[in-house]
């Protein structure tokens, strides 16, 4: 009697969850943001805590779930499309070297212990800090590196049609050079690009397929 009981919670409550996974997209089976292992964590316990309690009613599970649900997904398109919001939810990475130099002030933010770090960047195949270049620790908790003799990697300067202002500031460059760009290479508006990265001195676009399409 109680399992029949609690079967349309159950079908529900499923219900609810692949909708969001299939809205979340498949970015959630990679390291995600603070944001989003919280949210996830949330959901667990709202559908865990809905299903267990004989006071709660499948409907009132399900609208829990799914509310919880539609903000994590609303937040998300929103961080899509405004570089800014998202670097202020999410945060950014940390440079900890640069120029071959170790920003010691940025371990204490990063709350990095040079000893980690140095298994870090062991893990790698590099033997010592004198390899290194360019630093950054990211979101995830993963480091990217240049070494010494390496080239630059590409900054993102394009993100889903909108301009990545903190990335284009350390090109020391505004909007206005981005628009001159794009026009120079043969496209209207910021809209039209899907992404474009600054690499080797030049600004590499990658156009939406429409606008690709339309160009033939």
């Amino acid at each position: 009697m109680y399992l029949l009981e609690m079967a349309p919670k159950f079908l529900l409550a499923l219900v609810i969850l692949l909708i969001y996974v299939k809205l979340s997209g498949k970015s959630q089976i990679a390291p995600m943001s603070q944001l989003d292992q919280v949210g996830s964590m949330v959901i667990g316990a709202l559908v865990g805590g809905a299903l267990l309690s004989p006071t709660v009613s499948p409907w009132e599970a399900a609208g829990l779930v799914a509310i919880w649900a539609g903000l994590l997904v609303l937040i998300r398109y929103i961080k899509s499309k405004n570089s800014r919001l998202r670097d202020a939810i999410d945060g950014e990475p940390i440079q900890l070297v640069k120029n071959g130099h170790l920003i010691t002030d940025n371990f204490v933010k990063a709350n990095l212990p040079v000893r980690d770090f140095e298994t870090l960047v062991n893990i790698q195949g590099i033997a010592s800090f004198d390899e290194l270049k360019e630093v950054w620790y990211e979101l995830n908790g993963s480091l990217t590196i240049i070494k010494q003799g390496d080239k630059d990697i590409a900054l993102l300067i394009i993100e889903n049609g909108s301009i990545s202002h903190d990335n284009l500031e350390q090109l020391k460059k505004d909007e206005d050079w981005v628009k001159r760009e794009i026009s120079r290479q043969g496209y209207e508006k910021i809209e039209d690009i899907f992404c474009a990265e600054w690499f080797d001195n030049k600004l590499i676009i990658y156009p939406y397929d429409a606008v690709r399409e339309g160009k033939k």
